[in-house]
């Protein structure tokens, strides 16, 4: 599926992570962010470690405190911490329109400050060996706290996300979007550069978006890739509804929606021609508009369910026909260990090695897509072998536990790059 190097055992002493996320409750457990964080914090726990959660708290924080709460009383992680990063809406406009970071940052130096003598403070008081930044709004942070060894987890490439929709918005001719896009593929460029660069280590979640960070900052050895995990399905099997496609995720990132709708409009009228009884759902929370216009007889949009896995596994094929984005699609391989099979375009399965994209049905245009859909939907049992051997890779090769030992493998390589080299004194300032 995926060439895994090897990693070194986690270290005997424990370490303490400082983790900055953002919290998207709105999607709880379904969000692929979300299960990054939470599925790694606990596997960190288990082996021995702490791990804080830094969050930035919203004036409507109520039912992420209580989730987070939760997740302390349950042992996913160690403790959570809230900061609030405000500042007036004209200076963060005129640092947003500054484009580049190190002077927006000095437009909002003083709002910063604060939320850096807060980390500062935290990381002295826990002991903090390891801070890592998945918040993209306080990146900030990474260059202010250079006396701390720091990981940036971009997750998926911004400015790869930008260059794919760009393409997509020239193939539809669409002018104003094109504009739009341009300035923010610009933004995150800079962004992406600027910060990769402050930071000992980032991480990417598929090749893809590392061969692109590789590019942005021409600093390859700096940059690895950290898949997700997945996990372990239901010990029963459900019962397969025939000719149900199913497509998940959360409906109001464009990505999803725009994928949904394309394979909509483009690939399942000539899967309906053939198979008139198939049904398409599409899972996930936070529909937008656009979609939900097109839910229909043959078409249903659940909204936010709440078992995603049983949704899934009784659905006789997952469909992904992602057309944008980037990054570690946890819906395909979640459809996997759930053992459904899964047909799919070329970008929706990018992240995998080849050995796995043979077992699956891959079209590259809405007429191959439907082709591959239709002979699927005419002799499904015929696929059954094929799907034994991906889901047999899937639970080898993406358990949580295997990917927290890379996850420490990265962090050894920080902290031991760190001991051998000359330490920073702690900086107030950020450097440009």
């Amino acid at each position: 599926m995926t060439s895994l190097k090897p990693f070194s055992a986690p270290a005997a002493a424990a370490l303490n992570f400082l983790w900055v996320i953002d919290v998207d409750y709105s999607t709880r457990l379904h969000h692929g962010a979300m299960l990054r964080y939470l599925n790694y914090a606990r596997q960190l726990i288990a082996h021995g470690h702490r791990v804080y959660f830094l969050v930035q708290s919203q004036p409507d924080f109520h039912r992420e405190r209580e989730f987070l709460l939760h997740l302390k009383a349950e042992g996913t992680i160690t403790d959570f911490y809230e900061c609030a990063y405000l500042c007036p809406r004209w200076k963060s406009r005129l640092a947003t329109l500054s484009i580049l970071p190190a002077l927006g940052n000095r437009w909002l130096a003083s709002e910063q400050k604060q939320v850096a003598d807060c980390c500062r403070r935290l990381a002295q008081q826990l002991a903090i060996d390891l801070c890592i930044f998945s918040n993209r709004q306080l990146l900030f942070l990474a260059p202010r706290l250079n006396h701390l060894p720091r990981i940036i987890d971009f997750g998926d490439c911004f400015t790869l996300y930008r260059v794919r929709e760009m393409k997509l918005l020239w193939r539809n001719r669409d002018l104003s979007g094109i504009l739009r896009c341009a300035r923010e593929l610009a933004e995150w460029y800079l962004k992406e550069r600027y910060y990769s660069r402050h930071s000992d280590a980032n991480i990417a979640v598929s090749p893809v978006d590392k061969r692109a960070l590789d590019r942005i900052n021409a600093r390859p050895a700096n940059n690895y890739v950290l898949l997700n995990g997945v996990s372990p399905a239901r010990s029963t099997t459900l019962e397969k509804v025939p000719n149900r496609l199913i497509f998940s995720g959360n409906m109001n990132f464009p990505p999803n929606y725009e994928s949904a709708v394309w394979f909509i409009d483009k690939v399942l009228p000539a899967v309906l021609r053939a198979h008139p009884d198939t049904e398409f759902v599409v899972a996930g929370a936070n529909p937008v508009p656009q979609l939900l216009s097109r839910a229909g007889s043959r078409i249903r949009v659940t909204g936010f369910v709440q078992d995603m896995a049983a949704e899934i596994a009784s659905s006789a094929l997952y469909v992904a026909p992602m057309i944008m984005g980037g990054g570690f699609k946890y819906k395909v391989v979640e459809a996997l260990i759930n053992r459904t099979y899964v047909a799919a375009t070329p970008m929706a399965v990018e992240f995998l090695g080849d050995e796995a994209t043979r077992l699956m049905l891959i079209g590259d245009s809405p007429e191959s897509l439907a082709g591959h859909i239709n002979h699927f939907l005419s002799q499904p049992q015929t696929f059954e072998p094929r799907l034994a051997a991906l889901h047999a890779m899937v639970a080898r090769e993406f358990s949580w536990e295997h990917r927290t030992g890379e996850l420490l493998h990265i962090a050894g390589q920080v902290l031991g790059a760190r001991s051998r080299a000359p330490q920073p004194e702690p900086a107030g300032a950020v450097s440009s």
